[in-house]
């Protein structure tokens, strides 16, 4: 049987001698794994459609297992993203992210087109060796994939107490309770550190705002490193 999927190349590996395993996260079905025969060697053309991090029309044929493919089409390759190494280095470091989230085949439109969005605004600014947007666009991305995939991050309230964060007061970012907490619970919660009030009130533009809010948002180096620290200790406390 033939399927036809919108996809983005997540990643390869190679198989046997000339073949490659692909995972794609497409519209219809969200994450797939599936072969592609003879794709290594040197007269084929399939492999130049199937670039890490293209947007592709993929037609799969499966009679068992995960099927093959038959045939590729980019019709979007974000190549200026490609052309910038840093820039290239931070967004596929999320989506490998994202890859290790998401479970094979359960379709989710609006996670696609959250993919696509992030994609096509870091292409752009790739364009502009723009490296400082890049990397909060990217923190914006993955804020918005962990509410998504039902991790969502308190930064209104305490997430232990309830209570309203009061401007001025040194707040602290719990993985664990899963959001911000005040000075008087760290004591409750070892894991937690100290985050500036730029950190949470970025946190709560991602949670509220389309993801292109957040590039009209001046913000500095440390704003960045912070929010980094913040998604990168959430992720480990998932992932564990």
């Amino acid at each position: 049987m033939e399927y036809r999927y919108n996809a983005i190349v997540l990643g390869k590996k190679e198989v046997g001698e000339t073949d490659r395993l692909y995972t794609f996260y497409t519209r219809e079905q969200g994450k797939v794994r599936v072969v592609a025969k003879g794709v290594r060697k040197p007269e084929a053309k399939l492999a130049g459609q199937l670039e890490n991090l293209s947007s592709v029309l993929v037609i799969i044929n499966k009679t068992r297992g995960m099927g093959k493919i038959t045939s590729a089409l980019a019709d979007e390759s974000f190549v200026y993203l490609r052309q910038n190494y840093e820039a290239l280095l931070y967004v596929s470091q999320s989506m490998s992210l994202f890859e290790s989230f998401v479970d094979m085949d359960e379709p989710d439109e609006a996670l696609f087109e959250l993919i696509r969005e992030y994609l096509g605004e870091a292409n752009k600014l790739a364009k502009e060796s723009d490296l400082l947007s890049i990397r909060l666009l990217t923190q914006g991305f993955l804020f918005q994939v962990f509410t998504h995939l039902g991790y969502h991050i308190e930064a209104g309230t305490s997430v232990h107490s309830g209570e309203r964060l009061t401007q001025g007061a040194r707040h602290f970012f719990s993985p664990q309770a899963g959001g911000v907490i005040a000075e008087g619970e760290v004591a409750e919660f070892k894991e937690s550190f100290y985050i500036q009030e730029n950190t949470i009130k970025l946190m709560r533009l991602f949670a509220t705002h389309k993801l292109t809010s957040c590039l009209k948002v001046k913000v500095g180096r440390e704003d960045i490193r912070e929010l980094e620290m913040v998604s990168r200790r959430f992720a480990d406390w998932i992932a564990h």
